[in-house]
């Protein structure tokens, strides 16, 4: 039977597969379709295949679990034991067929990177640092079978005549040792390390290397030839399938300077959420997250991290992942390299933030592991387009070593050691944890629903937690559920800022179900709008008093008034100049952290007035011109107030409001008179009165016979009063008729002219 969803679920799905955010009051959709978005989920028995649906995923169960940091290396006998070499204390266990596990040896050096079988059935142990190979017989008895004279042991491999051939570093050789222990150089690198090895389908011995990511294939004379140069460091594990295809894995960052990353020396850990699985696009980074609690209503919305189609990852560059006791993974990048017999070269995957350990190869497919939550990918050449399966999630750091036997693929773990077998059969239950999905205000939950295909015998439950806490900790709710109505079911989970859903997959022999897309409804809280500036302007207004001004020059001013929580008031002594001659015009600056559509209203009173009087509303725009000639003379406050209204409803609209700096409004001069005048000598002494009835005088001048305009102070020093007296003081004047004049401006630009005539006695 298969279920699908009703057309609600149509009508929001919508091409590209991301959350689709509706303004104002309407719903917004969270919704999770592709491989990509479900890559960033959790998996606990729960595989997503390439064309992004999530099933039951092969049964991986641990067959062995030591009480170990690292499994650093495996092997199989012909008999089907397992052989796990472990670190930091150099043992080696046995997993026999049966499952029964035991220590089998342990070497003096800490660290077994390397195992190979030899054809007589043999174990040979290889140890680092400065370790030995040796060779343990399936008794038990030990003995040091070669000493290379060397650092680290990083890989062994018997050819068919027994001959056992040691990958080493940190002198980057290949030794070749006969059956009775006898060893020479078989190839030398120059570089550090070579890290991997085994053999082609013409018995050429192929070799990885550190640091320049060189694929080597040295004849069986020796003679090495070059077939590949990696963008990355090192070259960790190499395969080759039935049609001679060699596949290489590519690992390494800036930092690696030449160290294999298993000799990464200790560095600043971060502590990971494990649920939490994101997605870069190509070889970009996603946007990291810093580890401050989100305000509970934010004044802003968090800038959703930009998110493309690419490849898996989980923490950002230049960070690495510990555990304690463990090993520490510089973060690093991944490349996953196909290199044909005619040596054609294609990168089939790669990653910005986590590398590609081990590989296998499973028919036509190559799987390979990852330090990411050690995830097991299967990736099919053949396809184009979408061709890359998670199959499994291990939930430790790493997934080092992976080894096909028989029907069984093994996979060893590291951060903590565990050994897995992961067989043909599936899980019969399974749970997906979605990641958690910030919807950047305290928001209300409508329903979740889905698209999955459900036969008898099987089911899919879901659940819901949400929280105020970006990371879902003890202060998130539990999770409510089970919701089953695929068509929509109400969430009831309580009102938060973020939000998380898992989904339980329950299978039999013979039914499976599987899940395709996800979407959750919600609704934000309606936040209010904010008013980040609120000025006066006036395109006739003059500067400060006391500054040089020519007749007819025109200057403009503007007071802003920046956004606060609370109404903003001005001091009154200090009000904005307006020249209302000209227009008086009302600027502002508002936005809505929902995305709403707002508009205005305006609000006059003047000082001696105590309510506030309706100017303009259902503004749209940002700016208003007041028409001067209707107001009285005055000092006048304006007051703001944005909504809003036009995307919510009355009930649920917001507000927010803003007072001006307070300005004049004066259409009256002032009066300039004169007080008296004396004349002394050949020289004159004038004296005048400035009266401005509405507001404070700003600035005077004066000029002597139509000349220049000179600024002139008050008598008391300060021009800051409706009334001030100028005392004029003229230089030596010749004799007859002078006029001598004086020029006040108001606080609103307005200006009134005085004059005294005097006589100098005397012949012309």
């Amino acid at each position: 039977m298969k279920l699908i969803a009703k057309p609600l679920f149509l009508v929001l799905t919508i091409a590209m597969m991301v959350p689709l955010t509706i303004r104002g009051v309407e719903t917004s959709i969270w919704q999770v379709s592709d491989f990509k978005e479900f890559l960033k989920g959790r998996l606990t028995g729960v595989s997503i295949s390439m064309d992004g649906q999530l099933g039951l995923a092969p049964q991986a169960k641990v067959v062995f679990n030591p009480d170990e940091a690292l499994a650093l290396s495996l092997v199989a006998d012909r008999q089907h034991n397992l052989y796990v070499g472990t670190g930091h204390q150099g043992k080696v266990f046995r997993v026999t067929a049966a499952g029964k596990s035991s220590l089998f040896f342990k070497t003096q050096e800490p660290d077994v990177f390397a195992l190979a079988v030899s054809p007589d059935g043999d174990l040979y142990v290889g140890s680092s640092p400065e370790g030995k190979v040796y060779r343990v017989a399936p008794d038990g008895k030990s003995s040091v079978f070669y000493d290379p004279n060397t650092k680290y042991i990083w890989a062994m491999v018997f050819d068919t005549e027994g001959r056992l051939y040691v990958a080493t570093g940190d002198q980057g050789q290949v030794l070749e040792v006969d059956r009775s222990g006898k060893g020479k150089v078989f190839f030398d690198s120059n570089q550090t390390h070579i890290m991997c090895l085994t053999f082609d389908h013409n018995n050429n011995l192929l070799a990885g290397s550190v640091p320049d990511g060189l694929v080597y294939r040295i004849a069986p004379d020796g003679k090495a030839f070059v077939i590949y140069q990696a963008d990355l460091p090192e070259i960790h594990d190499l395969v080759v399938d039935a049609q001679g295809e060699i596949y290489a894995s590519a690992l390494g960052s800036p930092s690696q300077r030449g160290v294999p990353m298993m000799l990464m020396p200790q560095t600043p850990t971060i502590t990971l959420p494990t649920q939490v699985v994101t997605v870069t696009a190509d070889t970009q980074n996603s946007v990291p997250e810093d580890n401050k609690a989100p305000e509970q209503n934010p004044k802003r919305p968090l800038p959703p991290a930009g998110k493309k189609r690419g490849t898996p990852s989980f923490i950002r560059p230049g960070t690495s992942v510990s555990t304690p006791g463990g090993l520490t993974m510089p973060q690093s990048r991944g490349e996953l390299i196909r290199i044909s017999p005619t040596s054609a070269v294609e990168t089939l995957w790669n990653s910005n933030s986590e590398s590609a350990y081990a590989l296998a190869i499973l028919g036509k497919k190559i799987v390979f592991s990852t330090d990411s939550n050690g995830q097991i990918f299967e990736l099919d050449p053949t396809q184009f387009g979408e061709n890359l399966t998670l199959l499994t999630e291990t939930d430790e750091s790493v997934a080092t070593r992976l080894m096909l036997e028989e029907n069984d693929l093994y996979i060893a773990t590291s951060n903590v050691a565990k050994l897995f077998r992961m067989g043909p059969t599936t899980e019969l239950e399974g749970t997906y944890e979605s990641s958690v999905n910030d919807t950047n205000f305290i928001s209300h939950w409508g329903a979740i629903s889905w698209r999955s295909e459900v036969p008898a015998g099987s089911s899919i439950e879901f659940y819901t937690r949400s929280g105020n806490f970006k990371r879902p900790d003890q202060t998130w709710s539990d999770w409510a559920g089970p919701y089953r109505n695929q068509d929509g079911s109400q969430i009831t989970s309580p009102p938060a800022r973020y939000i998380q859903w898992k989904a339980i997959f329950r299978g039999s022999a013979t039914a499976r179900p599987s899940l395709d897309e996800v979407s959750v409804a919600y609704l934000n809280q309606n936040l209010p709008p904010e008013i980040e500036s609120f000025s006066v302007s006036n395109a006739g207004e003059r500067t400060n008093a006391g500054s040089s001004v020519s007749a007819g020059s025109v200057s403009a001013v503007a007071v802003s008034v920046t956004a606060t929580p609370q109404i903003t008031y001005a001091d009154p002594s200090q009000p904005t100049q307006a020249n209302t001659k000209n227009p008086v015009t009302l600027n502002w600056k508002a936005s809505d952290p929902n995305g709403d559509n707002l508009e205005y209203s305006l609000y006059l009173k003047s000082s001696d007035e105590a309510k506030w009087h309706l100017l303009k509303d259902k503004i749209k725009a940002t700016s208003y011109t007041l028409d001067h000639s209707t107001l009285a003379d005055g000092q006048y406050t304006a007051m703001l107030v944005a909504s809003d209204g036009p995307s919510n409803p009355p009930a649920t609209a917001r507000e927010d409001r803003m007072l001006s700096m307070p300005f004049w409004i004066d259409n009256t001069p002032p009066t300039v008179s004169v007080v008296r005048s004396e004349v002394r000598g050949n020289h004159a002494v004038v004296q005048f009165r400035a009266e401005d009835s509405t507001s404070p005088l700003h600035n005077a001048q004066s000029s002597l016979g139509g000349n220049s305009w000179q600024d002139i102070n008050s008598d008391d020093g300060i021009i800051d009063s409706q009334i001030e007296t100028f005392t004029v003081k003229s230089g030596d004047l010749a004799p007859g008729e002078h006029v001598i004049t004086l020029r006040a401006y108001d606080m609103a630009g307005n200006v009134g002219v005085g004059k005294a005539v005097v006589e100098i006695p005397g012949t012309r």
